[in-house]
């Protein structure tokens, strides 16, 4: 073989070789790009760490409840495990007193000592039996014609005044006539009246041929008031 056939020969060969090499090159580049890329898988694994490492601090700084405290004349704002672990450091009780403030959208609480906290339980009883004595029982409906004689409205003045006694809302309806309503009118003066300008008469209307209206019972007076 001739020093030129081996040239060529070694032409051939290195042409083919480097054929190969790039088409492994290519083969490699393209099955790297059907996947993710290395740099790229990093930066999701670290954007997912991430993401994770937020949540979990989210989760850990939840915003903790509080409460308005009052200790004497002082007033902070705390949670509620710290004001009971306050109360029992110092021998306290620790008392709701507001459910909700709506002011500062928090409840409010109250260390109290043992004689305090006997004196506002009584004054909370007292106030709870004020509220029910004074809250409407019910209502009661009456309907009286505007032809009613004297005797009989007076029975029925008698009945509304016993009923607003009872801590009842009375509905009166007076079945007048559209033509003349003069008569309805003077039965509702008469009612009023009768009743004492101490109660209160509300939402007077007239519908059709009837007068409609409530009576509203009166607050009971307290033990002290009536002692006055």
């Amino acid at each position: 073989m001739t020093c030129r056939n081996k040239m060529s020969l070694n032409k051939v060969l290195l042409s083919f070789m480097l054929r190969n090499s790039l088409r492994n090159d290519i083969y490699l580049n393209r099955k790297c790009f059907t996947t993710f890329p290395l740099g790229v898988c990093n930066s999701f694994s670290s954007k997912a760490s991430s993401e994770t490492q937020e949540k979990s601090n989210k989760k850990k700084t939840a915003a903790i409840p509080k409460i308005t405290l009052l200790n004497g004349e002082e007033l902070t704002v705390t949670t509620l495990e710290e004001a009971q672990k306050l109360s029992k450091r110092r021998d306290l009780k620790l008392v709701k007193l507001v459910d909700f403030e709506t002011k500062t959208q928090r409840p409010v609480y109250k260390l109290l000592s043992g004689s305090e906290y006997h004196s506002e339980d009584i004054k909370q009883r007292a106030l709870k039996k004020e509220t029910r004595k004074n809250s409407i029982k019910g209502e009661k409906v009456l309907m009286i014609n505007h032809n009613i004689f004297e005797h009989d409205l007076q029975t029925h003045i008698k009945k509304m005044k016993k009923w607003l006694d009872g801590m009842y809302e009375v509905k009166i309806v007076i079945n007048g006539d559209i033509s003349n309503m003069e008569k309805a009118e003077s039965v509702y003066n008469i009612i009023e009246k009768s009743i004492g300008s101490e109660i209160k008469f509300v939402q007077k209307r007239q519908k059709g041929s009837d007068i409609r209206f409530q009576i509203l019972p009166p607050p009971k007076k307290s033990n002290n008031e009536e002692k006055l």
